[in-house]
Order: structure tokens, then sequence, then C-alpha cells
């Protein structure tokens, strides 16, 4: 082979492949971020076919400023050979580019999704951590207060409410650490807590506590049930009444957790600047959409001089 004709070969190749890599940059950067990408699959598809005629046009253009070798290709008649060897090199590079472009989208979505999860994740841990904390501190001060005004009457029962208070202040720092605690541990938390504040407003109220059902070994967010129970204290001391009566009552089943509270409410505390709720409601309410989300079911009434509140959680078994 002469070297006009090497030269020939070596430009017509290097024109098919300009070509070909101008029609890949032209499909990878309009055609499939604005057709594919938008699903107007069926106007890519109609735009990749008719597309085509422009790079074939090209290399028959380039094909036939070769004197030297389309004479050759002439003579064999071999041209016919070499346009399906173009569009064959067309399609192949278009084929293999896409393909190469929808992996590296798919794993770029998929690590775009991962950190969103990651990241999700990290954020729902976060609020829970927030919202724990605000239970505790809250909870904490009504605590020491009853402890403080017990102790200014130098009352026998500041060493029970002493002893109540450390069982309390161990299981809010030893076990409340953990994502969830056991039902019967939680259930001990209560009776704990509910026996302190018993102890405090016996005097001017009755506390009705009451559990049915058996424990199956149910796991829970701790402190979870807290903010209702303290609420009811916290509202149920009512001025307008000598004694109050105040029923907390949790009902345990194989697939779910049920409590009411109720307790007397006095209608003026709603416009004392605070939300009658209250923050540990509201808290209470946050958790559960977090932790359960479409498996629970809070009730939050004021019926008459009586507050209500009635909580159903689903739960799995373990």
């Amino acid at each position: 082979m002469e070297t006009a004709e090497i030269q020939n070969e070596v430009l017509f190749e290097f024109c098919q492949m300009s070509i070909i890599a101008a029609w890949v940059y032209f499909n990878l950067m309009v055609l499939i971020p604005r057709l594919w990408n938008k699903g107007r699959y069926k106007q890519y598809v109609w735009a990749i076919t008719l597309g085509e005629i422009v790079p074939i046009s090209l290399l028959v253009l380039s094909f036939y400023y070769l004197p030297v070798h389309v004479l050759q290709l002439k003579i064999n008649n071999q041209i016919s050979k070499v346009l399906i060897m173009a569009l064959f090199k067309t399609n192949f590079f278009i084929v293999i580019t896409s393909l190469f472009h929808f992996v590296k989208e798919w794993m770029k979505l998929k690590d775009e999704n991962l950190r969103y999860t990651e990241k999700a994740q990290e954020q729902l841990e976060a609020e829970l951590s927030l919202l724990k904390g605000q239970v505790n501190p809250h909870f904490l001060f009504n605590t020491l207060n009853n402890l403080y005004s017990l102790s200014l009457h130098d009352s026998k029962k500041t060493p029970e409410l002493i002893l109540k208070l450390s069982q309390l202040l161990s299981y809010m720092l030893y076990e409340c650490k953990d994502e969830t605690v056991s039902l019967e541990k939680e259930i001990t938390f209560i009776r704990n807590y509910i026996d302190l504040e018993a102890i405090r407003v016996e005097d001017i109220a009755n506390v009705h506590f009451e559990i049915k059902g058996s424990n199956p070994g149910h796991k829970i967010p701790p402190l979870l049930f807290i903010p209702l129970i303290e609420n009811a204290f916290k509202h149920g001391i009512s001025s307008e009444v000598e004694h109050s009566d105040i029923h907390i009552k949790i009902h345990i089943d194989e697939n779910k957790i049920e409590m009411n509270t109720e307790n007397p409410f006095d209608n003026t505390q709603i416009d004392d600047g605070n939300n009658h709720k209250g923050l540990g409601l509201e808290n209470v309410s946050k958790r559960l959409e977090l932790l359960y989300p479409n498996k629970y079911r809070l009730d939050i009434n004021q019926n008459g001089d009586y507050f209500k509140t009635h909580l159903v959680l689903e739960i799995n078994q373990p």
C-alpha cells in the first residue's frame, strides 16, 4: 500500500471517530438529559434514529473527498460495506456510552439515597435525643421540688421519697441510654414515679393506678408514657376541688399497649400563657410520629372539667 493510501486510510478513520465522538457527546449532553431523563422515551428513540442521518451523511461526504481511497473502493465495489460498518460503529458507541452513563447515574443516585438515609437516621436520632432530653430535666425539676417541699416540713416520708428518687435516677442514667427498654422496667419506673407523686398529693388527691394484662416481653422507647402521667399530676390538682381524683390505667395486650389518664382540669389554666397540652405532651406526639408512624393513636380531650388522654400503641412481637 502506498504512502498516500495509508494517509487516506488514517484520515478516513480519524474522520469517522471524530464524527462518532461528536454524536456520542450530543447524545449524552443533550438528548438524554432533555428527552430520556424527562420520560420522553418515544421522542428520544425517534431523535436517535433520525439523528443518525447526520453522522452517516458526514461520513459519506468524507468518504468522497478521499479520491485514492474511494477509487479503490469503487473498483472493488465495497462502498456499501463501509457505510454498514460506519452505521454499526455509530450505534455501538452510542449504546455502550449510554449504558455507561446510565450505570454511572444509577450508582450516583444510589450513593445519594444512602447518604440521605444516613442523614435522615442521624437527624432522627438527634431529634429523639433532644426530645428525651427535654423530658428528663422537666421531670427532675418537679421531683426535686417535691423533695424540697417535704423536707421543709420534716416529713417522715422524706427518706422514702429519696429512695424512690434514687431508683428513678438510676433508671434514667443507666437504662434510658438505650433506644428501647423492656416494658417491665418501664412499668417499674412508672410505679415508682406514681408512688412518689402519690406521697406528695395524698392529702389533696386520690390516685388510682391500674394495670391489666400480661407482659409478653415488649420493648418500648424509654420515658414514653411519663409525660402523660406527669401531665395528669401537674394539672390534676385543682384549686376548685377539695379532693381530686387522678386515674391512670395501662392495659397490655399481646400486640398493643393502651394507656388512659383522667384528671380534673381548671379552665383558667388555658389562658396562663402556656398551652394546656404542655411541652411534655407535644414531645410525646413528636416521638410517636417518629418512632411509630401509622402505628399509634393519641387522643387528647377535655370533657367538662376533666382532661383525658388515650394512647394506643401497636407493638410488634420480639
